[in-house]
């Protein structure tokens, strides 16, 4: 897989800025919203779940996930999250670049503990439950990270990095990060992956066929149906129909275009077809939903 094919499947979002690469959402499931579609980005991300019961998917491995638990995405790694048994899940998710706590001067901090990180020779611990190995601290650190910069006193910057370097301290200190483990999923598993959903996401709006995903990753139609299936969770075509209507529900908020307008632009030749699968997945039709002020993260 080539540079431009990874980079047509980033997330677009930008997270803080050159100053501070730093940013924190707070997210939340409900009727209408309950998945976060598969992406990636170039920052670390760190997640604590504050109430409910929900499903990570971090390089095509499921994780499901309670109230405490703590989560950490090492950068470029794939990652959705789902909705388990209709239950509500909110949690705090932090994102930034790690190179923010590089040092300008190549040290042993630089060489020992960090690239190794971005380099993938070492691993972070994806999942910290509460019995885990240092839990109440790294819990407490990642709390006052949150609070650090929600309040952003003076020279808050300062503190950040300094509670955040104090993070990376716990992760070492308990041995969670592991040196030189070889993913259980296979990076050329992963990448293909990859290829599939940018080529979904960049040829949405047309008629896809099986066929055409199956030559650009050398499947046969049998083979990809089931390679699909097994990683993702659904048929290929649930997860293209899933893509249009999350783009559609995006357009419904944020512009003025007509419902029939709206499902020929993403890749819907049928109205009646596309209201139908609206429906079942949102639970209101697209005008209803159109009328509903929504306060919850969204498609990016």
């Amino acid at each position: 897989m080539n540079n431009l094919e990874l980079k047509n499947l980033k997330e677009n979002t930008v997270h803080g800025d050159f100053i501070l690469p730093f940013t924190t959402y707070s997210c939340g499931f409900s009727e209408i919203y309950y998945t976060i579609p598969i992406h990636w980005h170039e920052e670390i991300e760190f997640t604590i779940v504050n109430d409910g019961i929900g499903e990570y998917k971090i390089d095509l491995i499921p994780y499901k996930l309670e109230k405490g638990d703590l989560i950490l995405i090492k950068p470029f790694s794939l990652h959705s999250i789902n909705q388990l048994n209709n239950k509500n899940m909110h949690w705090h998710t932090m994102v930034f670049n790690l190179n923010m706590l590089n040092s300008a001067v190549t040290d042993g901090c630089l060489i020992k503990y960090f690239a190794p990180i971005l380099n993938n020779e070492h691993q972070l611990p994806i999942l910290i439950k509460k019995n885990s190995k240092g839990y109440d601290e790294l819990y407490d650190t990642i709390i006052k990270i949150f609070e650090c910069y929600k309040s952003k006193e003076i020279a808050f910057e300062i503190e950040l990095k300094s509670l955040l370097y104090h993070f990376f301290v716990l992760l070492y200190k308990y041995d969670l990060i592991v040196k030189n483990k070889v993913n259980s999923l296979s990076s050329d598993v992963t990448n293909k992956m990859k290829i599939i959903l940018n080529y979904i996401k960049e040829n949405y709006m047309e008629d896809i066929s099986i066929k055409d995903m199956c030559s650009i990753c050398n499947f046969s139609e049998y083979h990809f149906m089931r390679f699909f299936k097994k990683y993702i969770g659904m048929t290929c075509i649930e997860y293209i129909n899933n893509y249009r209507l999350e783009i559609a529900s995006k357009l419904l908020d944020t512009t003025d275009k007509s419902i029939m307008d709206i499902s020929f632009e993403v890749g819907f030749n049928n109205v009646s077809y596309f209201n139908k699968l609206f429906k079942n997945k949102f639970k209101f039709t697209p005008r209803e939903f159109r009328g509903i002020n929504q306060n919850l993260y969204k498609l990016q």
